[in-house]
């Protein structure tokens, strides 16, 4: 059950609070994208300090990990055959998850 909260975290960082002007922006303005990765990370580490799992070192493995991967992702060309970013964009993400709860 733990893991679904995580999960949820994840779910409302990412998608639910990233508005419309964030999704487009953060390719072009670093600021934009290091807000979003702390909302995000912030959002994980929140359930990670609910259930006595938080450390220093996760907060920067996720606030860094979702930097690079969003950054490869938001330079990417956009088209409709490049839509396909974002399933190793989540994969990573989940893989970030699994390792911040698991180590």
């Amino acid at each position: 059950m733990n893991l679904f909260w995580l999960l949820f975290a994840h779910f409302i960082g990412d998608i639910a609070l990233q508005q419309d002007w964030i999704a487009q922006n953060k390719g072009k303005y670093w600021y934009i994208m290091f807000a979003h990765c702390i909302i995000w990370s912030g959002c994980v580490a929140l359930v990670l300090l609910l259930m006595g799992l938080l450390a220093p070192w996760k907060v920067i493995f996720l606030v860094i990990g979702h930097y690079l991967m969003d950054h490869w992702k938001a330079n990417k060309p956009r088209s409709y055959s490049t839509w396909w970013y974002v399933y190793p964009d989540q994969a990573w993400h989940f893989i970030q998850i699994g390792i911040v709860y698991y180590l």
